[in-house]
């Protein structure tokens, strides 16, 4: 006996709404699991457009919610929360728009909290050393130099070698 499209339909509005009781996610990402699970994208794509008329999927408030816990859980910079709001399916414009909408202060707190953390790390190393290895680490999260700058700054005791 095969599936009709209106068994497939109510089956991957099932699933969907299973992945959703776990974690919000992204309109791609809805799609995508609904295709490895085997569903048609034309499916998908009805099952995407249901929940975003109901309002179980918006891709804004994720990516509102997302580039919080990128900052203050995870500590990235402006590039690192454009790169998680990617890899978690927002789309480009989006991530992009919510990576840029906070100034450079909000960014340079959240670095300082991991410079303050990193340096317990770092006791006992000479200070060129600490300060080469904290700003590495910070580039690697995402922070603009600028930023960096900052975020050293507050710390008078690195502040006196340049890099």
């Amino acid at each position: 006996m095969k599936n009709s499209d209106s068994d497939n339909y109510g089956q991957a509005l099932q699933y969907a709404f299973l992945l959703l009781r776990y974690r919000d996610r992204s309109e791609k990402e809805i799609v995508s699991r609904l295709q490895k699970k085997g569903f048609i994208e034309e499916t998908g794509g009805k099952v995407r457009d249901y929940l975003k008329d109901k309002g179980f999927i918006d891709d804004l408030r994720l990516a509102e919610s997302l580039k919080r816990n990128a900052v203050e859980q995870k500590h990235l910079g402006k590039a690192g929360v454009f790169r998680y709001l990617l890899l978690r399916g927002i789309p480009a414009g989006t991530a992009k728009d919510m990576a840029g909408a906070d100034d450079d202060d909000v960014y340079a707190g959240s670095a300082a909290v991991l410079v303050e953390r990193k340096l317990k790390q770092y006791a006992g190393l000479d200070e060129m050393t600490v300060k080469r290895r904290l700003w590495a680490a910070l580039a690697r999260k995402g922070y603009s130099p600028e930023v960096i700058r900052k975020a050293l700054k507050k710390f008078p005791e690195i502040e006196g070698s340049d890099l």
